[in-house]
C-alpha cells in the first residue's frame, strides 16, 4: 500500500473515506447532547470533565491514596471518598523523579512533562467520545515510558483526545510510583508488611485497571474490551502484567512497543540494587522508619546516582511469580492476543547523547561492535551490517547493531514464543518509517511512534516534523492499533492483509510511506543475533552507558 497525500486521501481512500464519514457522525450524535460539562458518578464520588478537541476528557482522575509518609513502600489504597462535585479538568502529579537533562540536538527532539511531582501521584487521564449514552467502547489504557525511573502519562505526546475521537475508543493514560518508590526492595529487615515493596510500581498499575474495571462503564467503555499498551519501559510494564497473577481477567489484549521483555529480573539482583541504595542514603538496611522520614527529593538524588536502569520489578514469588515469556509465555494470560513490534533504527535517538556517534571511523566501529559481541564475532558483524547496508556509514551501521541486539531480538523471541504457544494470536509489525528532522540522520528512532499511534503529529514537530507523510502514517497507525484494541486483529480498510505472526512464515508489516507485508524479514541477521544470545553475550554495556551518561541534573 502506497500512501498517498493525505488531501487525496481523505477523497479516495477507503480507509479514511470511512473514518471521515465515522467521525462526522459521531460529532453530529455529540452535538445532539448537552455542550455543558459532563458529570459522571464513580465509586469514590461525582467528577466533572470538560470537552477537549471533540470528546470528553477526566484529567487527574486518583485511582488510589497519597504513598507518601507512612504509605511509602506500601500496596497503594483506593482514594477516599467526597461529597459533591470534583473537578477533572487538570492534570495530576507525577510521582517523584529528577529532571531529565536532554543534551545538545535531543532537546529538540524529545520532551517530557514538567508537571509538579509529589508522592500523591496516583492520577489517570480519560478521553471518551461519549458518557451516559448506553455504549460500550473498547478501552486502550496507556502505559508510559521512561524505563521504571522517569516519565509521566501526562507528556504532550499521549494526548489521547484523536485517538478517541476517531475510533470510537475511550483512552485512559496513567501515573504510577517509579525508581526508588516504586521499586526498592525494602528485603527481610524490613518486615512481611513490605514483601511487596519492590514490585508495588506494577501493583499501581493493577489498581488503576481495577479502577477501570469499577468505573468504565460511567463513561461508555466495555469493562470486557480492555487493552494495555505501552512503549519503551511503557512495553515493559505490559510484560510484566502479562506474568502477574493480581492481573488475570483486568484486560484482554495487549500492545508491546520497542520494549518487549521475554525476562524478569531474579530476587538476587533487586536485592544487590536496594543494597547499594541503603549505601548511598546512609540507612541500615529494613530501617523504615528512617526511609518513610526521609524527603522526597533526598531519595530522588540517591536514586539518580545509580543512573536509569537498575530499578525494576522483580519475581518476588507473589506480585510476580514468572517471566512474561521465559521459558514459555505466562500461565496467567497465555489467552491474551498481542501485538508488538519495534523501529527500524531504535538507537539513533539515544545516541544524540553521544557527541562522537556521527564522528565515528571504521576503527570507532571495530571498538565498539566488542561491546555488543564477543571478540570472535566482531568481524562477522561487521561484515554482515556492511553486507546489509554498504552505503551506510559507521555511526549508522553501530546503531543498527545495537537496535537489533537490544530491540528487534527481544520482540522476536517474544513473537516466537507467543505463536509457538498457539493459544492466542501474535501481530508482529515494524516501524520503517523516517523522520526528516535533523537532516534525516535518525531514520527511524526510539518512540517515533509516539505521535503515529495517538495521532498526536502536531505535538512533536520535533521528532516527525511537521509534513503531510506524517499526519498520514498516523491516521494509518492510530486506525490499526485501535482496530486491534476493539477485536483482536489490526487489520483495517486499506492494509495489505496482514497474517498473525507464525514459526512457518514470520509475517511483518512494515509501516512506511509504502505500505507491506514481509516473511522472514532479514533472517540472516535474525540467526546471527539469535546464536550470539545462545553464548549468552551481556552486549548492554554500549546502550546501558548511552542512557546513563549525562541525563540527570
Amino acid at each position: 500500500m502506497i500512501l498517498p497525500r493525505f488531501k487525496k486521501i481523505l477523497i479516495t481512500t477507503p480507509l479514511l473515506l470511512c473514518t471521515t464519514v465515522f467521525t462526522a457522525s459521531v460529532l453530529a450524535e455529540r452535538d445532539k447532547q448537552s455542550i455543558e460539562a459532563p458529570i459522571v458518578k464513580t465509586g469514590e464520588g461525582r467528577l466533572q470533565g470538560h470537552v477537549s478537541k471533540g470528546v470528553y476528557e477526566f484529567l487527574g482522575v486518583h485511582y488510589g491514596a497519597s504513598t507518601e509518609g507512612g504509605a511509602r513502600f506500601l500496596p497503594s489504597n483506593k482514594p477516599d471518598k467526597w461529597k459533591g462535585v470534583r473537578k477533572a479538568d487538570t492534570k495530576g502529579d507525577r510521582c517523584p523523579q529528577p529532571e531529565v537533562n536532554m543534551p545538545g540536538e535531543m532537546a529538540t527532539v524529545l520532551s517530557f512533562s514538567d508537571l509538579p511531582t509529589s508522592e500523591d501521584c496516583l492520577v489517570l487521564d480519560l478521553w471518551t467520545p461519549g458518557v451516559a449514552d448506553e455504549k460500550a467502547r473498547p478501552v486502550m489504557v496507556w502505559l508510559h515510558g521512561g524505563g521504571y525511573f522517569v516519565g509521566s502519562g501526562g507528556d504532550k505526546y499521549y494526548h489521547g483526545s484523536n485517538l478517541a475521537r476517531g475510533n470510537d475508543v475511550i483512552v485512559v493514560s496513567l501515573n504510577h510510583r517509579l525508581n526508588a518508590f516504586g521499586f526498592f526492595d525494602l528485603g527481610d529487615k524490613a518486615g512481611s508488611k513490605y514483601q511487596a515493596s519492590g514490585n508495588v510500581g506494577m501493583l499501581d498499575i493493577v489498581r488503576a485497571l481495577e479502577w477501570v474495571q469499577e468505573n468504565i462503564t460511567k463513561f461508555g467503555g466495555d469493562p470486557n474490551n480492555v487493552t494495555v499498551f505501552g512503549q519503551s519501559g511503557g512495553a515493559g510494564k505490559v510484560s510484566n502484567l502479562l506474568a502477574m497473577p493480581q492481573a488475570k481477567g483486568l484486560f484482554h489484549k495487549a500492545i508491546l512497543q520497542s520494549g518487549a521483555n521475554p525476562t524478569i529480573r531474579g530476587k538476587a539482583e533487586s536485592a544487590e540494587v536496594s543494597k547499594k541504595l541503603y549505601e548511598i542514603l546512609g540507612v541500615e538496611s529494613g530501617d523504615v522508619k528512617a526511609l518513610q522520614a526521609m524527603p522526597a527529593d533526598v531519595i530522588v538524588k540517591a536514586a539518580a546516582k545509580m543512573g536509569l536502569l537498575p530499578f525494576g520489578p522483580h519475581i518476588d514469588g507473589k506480585v510476580i511469580t514468572q517471566s512474561p515469556f521465559d521459558p514459555a509465555p505466562s500461565t496467567y494470560q497465555g489467552d491474551v492476543p498481542i501485538m508488538l513490534g519495534y523501529t527500524k533504527d531504535e538507537a539513533t535517538n539515544v545516541f544524540l547523547t553521544d557527541p562522537s556517534w556521527d564522528k565515528m571511523t571504521d576503527a570507532d566501529l571495530t571498538v565498539r561492535a566488542n561491546m555488543v559481541v564477543p571478540p570472535h564475532n566482531v568481524k562477522e558483524v561487521i561484515a554482515l551490517y556492511r553486507k546489509k547496508a554498504p552505503k551506510d556509514k559507521p555511526m549508522h551501521l553501530w546503531s543498527s547493531m545495537v537496535t537489533d541486539q537490544m530491540f528487534a531480538s527481544n520482540t522476536i523471541v517474544v513473537a516466537e514464543r507467543k505463536a509457538a504457544a498457539g493459544n492466542a494470536p501474535v501481530y508482529m509489525y515494524k516501524i520503517d518509517w523516517e523522520t526528516p528532522v535533523l537532516g534525516g540522520k535518525l531514520r527511524s528512532p526510539h518512540a517515533v511512534e509516539l505521535p503515529l499511534v495517538f495521532d498526536t503529529v502536531y505535538t512533536a514537530e520535533g521528532l516527525v516534523g511537521n509534513g503531510e507523510r506524517a499526519e498520514n502514517m498516523a491516521k494509518v497507525m492510530s486506525q490499526s492499533f485501535a482496530a486491534f484494541a476493539r477485536s483482536g486483529n489490526p487489520n483495517t480498510l486499506g492494509l495489505p492483509e496482514w497474517k498473525p505472526y507464525t514459526l512457518q512464515h514470520r509475517e511483518v508489516l512494515v509501516f512506511d510511506d509504502q505500505i507491506k507485508v514481509i516473511s522472514n524479514p532479514n533472517s540472516e541477521v535474525r540467526e546471527f543475533w539469535q546464536n550470539i544470545l545462545k553464548e549468552k553475550a551481556s552486549g548492554t554495556t554500549a546502550i546501558t552507558d548511552a542512557f546513563n551518561a549525562k541525563k540527570f541534573d
